[in-house]
């Protein structure tokens, strides 16, 4: 006579009306005819649910004492009712990876780019809704899972360096987890470069995601740390974005790079600029342009001035420099340092009222300390459009310009102007000269209310200029 011992959970339920079986265990079953089980059936019950064994059909065997004992699901009765009632899962042919979206979004995603800031949510629901039954990746999707996150990973890693490497010398915000062209000029004024990465800022914004702040980051970080308390000023004429994004509090105060902004606008940025700060506290105003840091130091430093942080603008503009540079260089063209000391004498003689522009008729320029191979075209304009070009005059346009600039009874000094005319244009309020050089060009920009009647620029006061020479503009 065989015991086999047999879990509790193995047996089937079964009922005695004789008091006497109680003194059987009940793990304990006694088959004085069961065969030996084979090695294969016992890993079958081994791995068989208890619930899909049914009872056996077999009458019951009586033990000595004459009382029914449990029927054997080991019989062959009982072995033949249990593979009936069998019920083996079959994996279903629709479903999904285990992430919920296929390889190529998931490598995509890890580019940075994405068709909008709201696709990053879409994303971590449906990686967060993986069904518990889902079935285990095959070798070959877990090799291509292996590639893509080892491809998102260098990707990253190329990412954070490219970003590093456009930012230069600005300072980063480098703190919770995030890694952005952002710096806190004071804890209510904040400078950082373009948000880009989002297409309504165009296809070439789109794809500036990947080497600038990217738009998805910079809405997590004021929504984290300045929900509902911050205005983003976008000071870029070459690139706008859906104001939506910013929950509709974006400000327009557009001028081209590495130029000047018309005088009302710097004051009407002030302004705009105060009234959103006064309404709160704990309010901040955010100011970019593309890089953030040229045009956003012309603004920055003018408001520093008007919500009077410091008295003059040369303070101004070093305490920016020095909070948003690692090496102090951000504010560094001459024409837009001389628009910030435009705003300081507003703020100082005109009580921050714009004034009407003074009209001048410009007539010519001195060059003074000339070498002799630095003889340049002229192009004068202004916001509206061109007022004078050498290429167009019908005086000079077919000449070279050698051709007529002249010499001045004074050495070193040579002289252009169009005698018999009134003067070349004129001009009133802000305007820029522009010098094409075969060298490059240089420029600068003035303002007619702001200056003498005669100005002399020397090579610091001129914008991408380097050789040792001096300009003096002539108006009348």
């Amino acid at each position: 006579m065989e015991e086999h011992q047999a879990k509790p959970s193995d047996l089937p339920p079964t009922t005695s009306g004789n008091q006497d079986s109680a003194a059987t265990p009940p793990d304990t079953i006694v088959d004085p005819v069961r065969p030996a089980a084979s090695a294969d059936s016992s890993s079958q019950v081994a791995s068989a649910d208890p619930a899909a064994v049914s009872a056996p059909t077999a009458a019951p065997a009586k033990d000595a004492a004459g009382s029914e004992a449990p029927p054997s699901m080991f019989s062959t009765s009982g072995l033949s009712s249990w593979a009936k009632n069998l019920k083996i899962p079959q994996p279903s042919s629709g479903q999904e990876s285990p992430t919920g979206k296929n390889t190529f979004a998931r490598f995509t995603s890890g580019l940075g780019l994405r068709m909008s800031p709201k696709a990053a949510q879409q994303d971590e629901i449906a990686e967060g809704s993986t069904s518990p039954t889902t079935g285990q990746p095959g070798v070959f999707g877990s090799l291509t899972k292996g590639i893509v996150d080892s491809s998102k990973n260098a990707v990253k890693a190329v990412q954070v360096k490219a970003r590093h490497m456009v930012s230069q010398n600005k300072r980063r915000y480098q703190e919770g987890g995030f890694d952005l062209d952002m710096t806190y000029i004071t804890e209510n004024i904040i400078a950082m470069g373009f948000p880009a990465g989002d297409l309504s800022s165009g296809l070439f914004g789109y794809f500036e995601g990947f080497y600038r702040n990217h738009m998805e980051e910079v809405i997590r970080f004021f929504e984290m740390h300045h929900k509902g308390k911050y205005k983003v000023y976008n000071l870029c004429s070459e690139r706008l974005y859906d104001a939506s994004l910013f929950e509709g509090k974006v400000a327009c105060f557009p001028f081209d790079d590495h130029n000047c902004p018309p005088i009302q606008l710097v004051i009407s940025f002030c302004h705009s600029a105060y009234s959103w700060l006064k309404e709160d506290i704990e309010n901040v105003v955010v100011v970019h342009c593309k890089a953030g840091k040229a045009r956003t130091g012309l603004m920055i430093s003018s408001l520093l001035l008007f919500l009077k942080f410091f008295p003059t603008a040369e303070e101004s503009i070093e305490y920016y420099n020095q909070k948003r540079c690692v090496d102090g260089k951000g504010l560094i063209l001459p024409s837009q340092i001389r628009y910030v000391k435009y705003f300081e004498r507003i703020l100082t003689y005109f009580n921050g009222e714009n004034q009407p522009p003074r009209r001048c008729m410009l007539r010519g320029f001195r060059l003074h300390r000339c070498p002799y191979w630095i003889r340049p075209s002229i192009t004068v304009s202004n916001h509206n459009g061109v007022l004078f070009s050498t290429k167009k005059h019908p005086r000079t346009k077919e000449l070279m310009p050698e051709d007529f600039w002249f010499s001045a009874p004074k050495k070193g000094i040579m002289v252009f102007a169009l005698p018999g005319e009134p003067g070349l244009a004129e001009v009133a309020g802000d305007f820029k000269i522009q010098f094409h050089d075969r060298q490059g060009d240089f420029y600068c920009w003035l303002n007619t209310t702001m200056m003498e009647n005669r100005v002399t620029l020397n090579p610091t006061d001129l914008d991408d200029f380097d050789k040792k020479i001096a300009i003096t503009w002539l108006p009348g």
